[in-house]
């Protein structure tokens, strides 16, 4: 924690060229690290592919007649086993002085031990003796049944014994039944692979640090040639923020610094014109401000902040007495309301616990519960209205919820008017807002839709996703609206239909501003209406 407290108070240009040296540090380590690794892998891929080359070639060239003599007679003197030496012998002379043979018999015995029928005269000298045995490490054990089980030519990987370090390859030798009788094995000296990895490492590092020192030199340099022009814009920000608005920055080099500066030069003076602007309001509200003194100006800021506020409290005092003499209205007339409602919702409640009924009887007085329930819900939303929201914003599947909206009002619309419902969905839209609020909203407006059109006509619900929004497109073929009626959309108590109140649009139109959406009309007398909902995604960031 210090030390990131430190790196955060560190000068502009000291956290830039600390960053900078650390990001070349890190791709040079780790550019070197790859290096040193595809260099070894490559090395270790030849010597497997060598040894494997010859384990294969020579053991065709082995007698299986000379192996069945040296097993059946375990004779050191045995004629067989000195060719069988030779054989193995002839690798090391031929191909090269790191590599060693041997032939193994096909069998494992305790304690990962292995029978060695016959090794080339270096590997005899150094103890490694024909008609013996040989302890295998883990690589070994594992390489050899790796080749006893799939029957090829297979390579370990680098592994140390008594005798050195090694890379082996072994390769089935099989009789004329094509039996696997022994294993001839190639070993490899992979000694020097340690010694080229040191090698390696040592260059890289010489190379490393001689790349970083150049690079701090020239970042510094660098940086210092770009950090000048930061430094003249930091002294200008400093200058205003102590009141100077005469500050101008003088950069000549660097053209898109330049522009940063000439748009700065011109936001002093616009803020000396808005300073003086504001010093004689200040002087129409109190004492004469001076302009020197960056105190006053604070002062004249808060006095012009103060009548903002008393606007905005005015324009809110306005809208609040208004929204309550609609409350009030609509207080008294969702309590006569809701007395007939409760009773009939008793009714059925009492209905529903007959248990002679059928299912779909029982379906659709559930369903008349439900509607029920949310008749209340929306009268609660018309006491709301001059009320502050307290609902929770929730992640909201738009998809889902006018997928549920449309099965809910299809049977309505087929049945009472003979419309089509087509709908366009694609989801899931994921929405940020209220579910039984948005649910009401959509409920509201279908119905209004399938009401315009008297004489039937074909609904569309489309769902989609434009820039940061959802958006629910509501279009219907009904008596549609004059310009006039659209400018008065959402007022209280205008409505085109006979019965209407008009509260319930206005109810919408605030749902969904208080979610901080809009809502779009387009509609032509005669042809239609489309409804617009834009719902903020609930991935977008909400709009101030």
């Amino acid at each position: 924690m210090r030390l990131m407290q430190k790196i955060k108070n560190l000068p502009l240009f000291r956290k830039v060229l600390l960053f900078s040296f650390l990001i070349t540090f890190l791709v040079a380590v780790s550019t070197a690290g790859i290096s040193f690794v595809l260099h070894s892998k490559v090395l270790k891929d030849q010597i497997e592919e060598r040894v494997e080359g010859l384990s294969s070639l020579w053991s065709t060239t082995i007698n299986p007649g000379d192996i069945f003599s040296v097993k059946e007679f375990q004779d050191l003197d045995n004629p067989a086993l000195a060719r069988l030496v030779k054989n193995v012998s002839l690798i090391n002379e031929r191909d090269a002085a790191f590599i060693e043979a041997y032939i193994v018999a096909p069998e494992i015995y305790e304690n990962s031990k292995f029978y060695v029928l016959a090794a080339s005269e270096h590997y005899n000298h150094l103890g490694f003796k024909n008609l013996s045995y040989y302890t295998g490490g883990e690589e070994f054990t594992k390489t050899f049944k790796t080749v006893m089980k799939e029957d090829r030519v297979s390579s370990s990987g680098v592994y140390k014994d008594q005798y050195g370090t090694w890379i082996t390859a072994f390769s089935p030798i099989k009789d004329e039944r094509g039996n696997v009788i022994a294993l001839l094995g190639v070993d490899a000296d992979a000694s020097f692979v340690g010694a080229y990895e040191k090698k390696i490492t040592a260059i890289l590092i010489y190379s490393f640090l001689i790349i970083t020192i150049l690079v701090y030199f020239i970042l510094s340099w660098g940086l210092k040639k770009v950090i000048e022009p930061i430094n003249e814009i930091i002294y200008g920000i400093n200058e205003v923020s102590s009141g100077n608005f005469n500050v101008r920055l003088q950069i000549e080099e660097f053209s898109d610094l330049k522009k940063l500066a000439e748009r700065f030069n011109m936001m002093t003076r616009q803020l000396s014109i808005l300073f003086d602007r504001l010093s004689a309001t200040s002087q129409q509200l109190g004492p004469p401000q001076k302009r020197q003194d960056p105190i006053q100006w604070e002062a004249v800021l808060d006095e012009m902040e103060n009548i903002f506020q008393k606007t905005k409290f005015m324009q809110e005092l306005q809208r609040a007495e208004k929204m309550n003499a609609i409350g009030q209205l609509a207080a008294s007339v969702a309590h006569e309301i809701r007395n007939p409602m409760t009773v009939v919702k008793g009714f059925l409640q009492i209905f529903l616990a007959k248990e002679s009924m059928s299912d779909e009887e029982r379906m659709y007085i559930k369903l008349m519960i439900e509607e029920m329930n949310r008749a209340e819900t929306i009268i609660n939303d018309y006491l709301s209205l001059a009320k502050p929201d307290l609902k929770q914003i929730e992640q909201v599947d738009g998809a889902e919820l006018a997928g549920k909206v449309v099965d809910l009002m299809n049977s309505y619309a087929m049945m009472s008017k003979n419309i089509d419902v087509i709908t366009h969905i694609n989801g899931p839209i994921m929405m940020r807002g209220n579910k039984s609020e948005l649910n009401q909203v959509l409920i509201n407006i279908i119905k209004n839709g399938i009401e315009a059109m008297k004489d039937g006509g074909k609904l569309t619900l489309t769902v989609k996703e434009e820039g940061d929004y959802g958006v629910f497109i509501i279009s219907d073929t009904g008596i549609g609206m004059s310009e006039e009626a659209l400018k008065r959309l959402g007022t209280a108590f205008y409505s085109l239909k006979e019965k209407g109140t008009g509260i319930g649009l206005m109810v919408c139109y605030q749902i969904i501003e208080r979610m901080k959406g809009k809502i779009e009309v387009e509609s032509k007398e005669g042809e239609g209406t489309t409804f617009r909902i834009y719902v903020p995604l609930f991935s977008a960031e909400e709009p101030e």
